[in-house]
Formats: structure tokens, C-alpha cells, sequence
């Protein structure tokens, strides 16, 4: 059965899918049940109008899209928050979509909607067909964090508003949307293509992570890849070598001090640091750590994964588990 925890606005589940409409099945229902929320702070599914719609969708022989959803966050009790899923399957694997919305207009399709991602890819979780997946989600009114554990890989998502360091009426809408890879990338890349949203990789606008800037336009997030990273949207510290940050904290670190940072967003023109992701940080001095560990700070749980196949100590996050 599956185990859901709820402290405040916060909550949290763990599950098994057995595919990956099986796995946003259930995350959605996770996520609109008033059960798992403070009183109205769920989230709402706006299209279709139900839940089993999606479920019995035929995949699309030309598009490969097998159900398409989109969900209304309200963040602070009174924001909007518009997010879209898509499922795609692509032969022998099938792409968990993502994109944001300013708004929503019935009369518009999902890739239309207002204010919606324009780049050529879009931020995806690739998962291979027949696969057992074990899946956690951390979920507050304002956004949800996702992680597929597939095999010996984890994939993981970050959908919805981040921490911005400034006041509300100057960043109204810090819509954020990363995943583990864009558009065309095979579940078993072993690509700076297939980073996670912590660690972005990519080339150019196709990376996997997006940011909704001040002016309303959507720059891409890239740590590692082909393209310049000046003039990006970058990560910190996973972006410095952040084993090295360690040495100017305390140099008699021994294997008992876990270093935790929050993941901050930076822009490299007109250099400043745009906010933080809710409840996701890097975890440093972790080699007595392993994916799906539990740390236990000032009373309060973090699950610990790792990016995708990565291994490498700069590698590793925690997300709030509580």
C-alpha cells in the first residue's frame, strides 16, 4: 500500500507503477486529493474533466501522445499556477512530458496555452517500456517533486514555483519546469543530455530544465553541454565543483559531516541569483550515502537520491521528505 505523510500544506507518497501512465495516474491523484492538503490548497485538475479520461486514452498512432492533463496549483492560496503532462510513447520507451502555462483557455490545445513553453523540445522523464517503477512525490501547493527509480537509474522532476529572493509584485510568477532530459533522448543516454534538473545538460534551448523569466519568456537551464554556458540560466553549487566548496567550510570534514546547500538558479548575463528550488538541495561529503537514504536534520527527514546513473559526489540531492 502506499505510505503518505502530511505535516502543514506539506505531503509526501511512495508506490510501485507499472508504467509510466501508470505512474502520472497516480501522482495526479495523489496531487488533487483534498485529503492530502490543508482545506482548498489541493491541486486541481483543469482538463479532462476527469481523471479516468486520461486513464482510458488511446495512445495516438501518429503522435505517440496516449493522454494529456493539466493542473492548477494556488501556491499561496491566491496564485494560479498552470502546469501540462503529456504521455508519449516512442516504440519501446514512452516520454513523461512537461510544460507551463501563464493561463488557460478551454478553446486553445495543450501545446497552445498561454504563455507556454516555445522552445523545440520540452523537458521530459524517459522511461523504458516494461519496467517496474518505484516512484517517490513530494508535493506542497505551489509545486511537486517526482523521482522514478528504473533499474539502477533514478529520473526525477521539479514542477511548479521556486523560492525567489525577490518581493512578489517583481517576480509574480517563478514558474519553473525540469525533468531529467528533453525531447529526442533515449532513456538509456548516458549524455550531459540526460542530467537532471539540478545538474541541467543539453545543448542550446534543449536542456531539462526551463525557467519563466520576469519579462515572460522561458530560458533554458545548462550546467554542462556543447553550447556557452554564458548568457544561460545556471545551478549552483552543482555548476563550481562543489567538493571543492567543501574545503573552505572546515577542513577536518570527516565522513560523519553531510554538507546540505540549497540548489540555488543564477542568470550569467546581468549576473544575479534568481531564487532557489522549494525543498531540493545538494548533498556534499555524502560516501557513506547511497540513493534512498534518509537524512535526518533538525528532527526532519530527506530522501537522498542520485542524478540519473551518476555516482560522482556532486552528483547526489535530497529533497525534502516531510
Amino acid at each position: 500500500m502506499p505510505k503518505i505523510k502530511e505535516v502543514d500544506e506539506m505531503a509526501c507518497i511512495d508506490f510501485v507503477a507499472n508504467s509510466a501512465k501508470d505512474f502520472v495516474k497516480q501522482v495526479v491523484a495523489f496531487l488533487i486529493d483534498p485529503a492530502n492538503f490543508a482545506p482548498g490548497m489541493a491541486w486541481q485538475l483543469i482538463r479532462p474533466a476527469t481523471l479516468a479520461e486520461f486513464a482510458n486514452a488511446a495512445y495516438d498512432q501518429g503522435t505517440g501522445i496516449g493522454g494529456e492533463l493539466i493542473l492548477k496549483g494556488v501556491g499561496d492560496g491566491e496564485d494560479e499556477i498552470y502546469v501540462g503532462i503529456q504521455v508519449v510513447n516512442k516504440g519501446e520507451q514512452t516520454d513523461i512530458r512537461f510544460n507551463g502555462f501563464a493561463g488557460y483557455d478551454p478553446g486553445l490545445e495543450w501545446f497552445e496555452q498561454p504563455g507556454c513553453i516555445y522552445h523545440a523540445t520540452l523537458p521530459i522523464i524517459p522511461l523504458a517500456d516494461g519496467t517496474r517503477l518505484n516512484c517517490w512525490v513530494t508535493a506542497n501547493p505551489a509545486r511537486f517533486i517526482l523521482v522514478v527509480q528504473m533499474s539502477t537509474q533514478y529520473e526525477s522532476a521539479y514542477i511548479g514555483f521556486v523560492k525567489t529572493v525577490s518581493v512578489e509584485r517583481q517576480y509574480p510568477y517563478p514558474l519553473v519546469i525540469g525533468a531529467s532530459a528533453y525531447d529526442g533522448v533515449a532513456w538509456s543516454a548516458t549524455s550531459d543530455a540526460h542530467s537532471a534538473f539540478m545538474n541541467p545538460g543539453g545543448d542550446g534551448d534543449n536542456t531539462s530544465l526551463r525557467m519563466r523569466r520576469m519579462d515572460g519568456t522561458w530560458r533554458a537551464g545548462q550546467n554542462k553541454g556543447s553550447s556557452p554556458i554564458k548568457g544561460k540560466l545556471c545551478t549552483w553549487p552543482q555548476n563550481t565543483k562543489p567538493t571543492n566548496v567543501l574545503t573552505v567550510l572546515d577542513n577536518s570534514l570527516t565522513i560523519e559531516n553531510v554538507i546540505e546547500f540549497p540548489v540555488l538558479l543564477y542568470e550569467c548575463d546581468n549576473p544575479g541569483i534568481v531564487g532557489q528550488f522549494d525543498g531540493v538541495y545538494f548533498i556534499g561529503n555524502r560516501e557513506d550515502l547511497s540513493a534512498k537514504d534518509t537524512l535526518i536534520h533538525e528532527g526532519k527527514p530527506y530522501k537522498v537520491f542520485n542524478n540519473i546513473f551518476r555516482r560522482d559526489n556532486d552528483e547526489y540531492f535530497a529533497i525534502e521528505w516531510f
